[in-house]
């Protein structure tokens, strides 16, 4: 069985930098009018505004890269399920969000 979640950084215009525990990921690329994926970055950055919003927002990479970490580890620490298939990754959208 396949947990299709990750720790994801998300790169915007700025540079700006939002950081999230999701799973399937790969929503961002769908378009709802389409019935598909798309490599339309206006589609992107309205998806990645749903599925990121309320995210804390940081300037420096680094910032960014300490939170992604301490997400991880939390996930990692749950003595339940610690699962992290995809670990932290990283999307850039050169769109303000």
């Amino acid at each position: 069985m396949s947990a299709d979640n990750g720790v994801y950084i998300l790169r915007t215009e700025g540079p700006e930098y939002r950081i999230k525990h999701l799973q399937a990921v790969e929503n961002l690329y769908w378009d709802e009018h389409i019935g598909g994926e798309t490599q339309d970055r206006d589609v992107w950055i309205v998806n990645a505004r749903e599925m990121w919003k309320g995210c804390e927002v940081f300037t420096d990479m680094y910032d960014a890269l300490n939170e992604a970490h301490r997400i991880y580890e939390e996930i990692m620490s749950d003595d339940f399920c610690p699962i992290c298939e995809y670990g932290i990754c990283s999307i850039t959208i050169g769109r303000k969000f």
